[in-house]
């Protein structure tokens, strides 16, 4: 992502703009927006930022081929940070609808065994079977 405020900040902490967009009656407020923007920049940068592909109360699809039921639907539960061996990780838990058990993914899971959408689960599972 392109970086709106510079690295720098005033000698207050607020944060700077690349280009001067805070004259007039906004300043105040575009201060505030600039240093709050300011701070996710940094954290992004340094590989502090997450950003996940669901929140909680949202329904996933994992995908088992072969299984009686190939696509079974879940309800994210909760959202996890640990660190596991030395490694930074976001594991989410999931609830299945059908069978209620609960299953735990990691980010790496989405798009390999567990899937946002229906429709890509579908589509996994049928590339699946050939």
């Amino acid at each position: 992502m392109e970086r709106l405020t510079e690295r720098e900040r005033n000698v207050d902490g607020t944060g700077v703009a690349k280009e001067e967009i805070t004259d007039g009656l906004l300043k105040p407020f575009a201060d505030k927006i600039l240093t709050k923007l300011a701070v996710y920049e940094d954290l992004e940068e340094q590989g502090l930022l997450v950003r996940l592909p669901c929140k909680v109360g949202d329904t996933v699809y994992r995908v088992n081929a072969g299984a009686k039921q190939p696509i079974i639907p879940m309800t994210v539960s909760e959202i996890h940070f640990l660190c596991y061996k030395n490694e930074r990780a976001v594991r989410f838990d999931a609830i299945g609808k059908e069978d209620m058990g609960e299953s735990c993914y990691r980010l790496e899971d989405i798009e390999r065994i567990v899937f946002l959408t229906h429709e890509e689960a579908v589509n996994k599972s049928e590339e699946m079977k050939k």
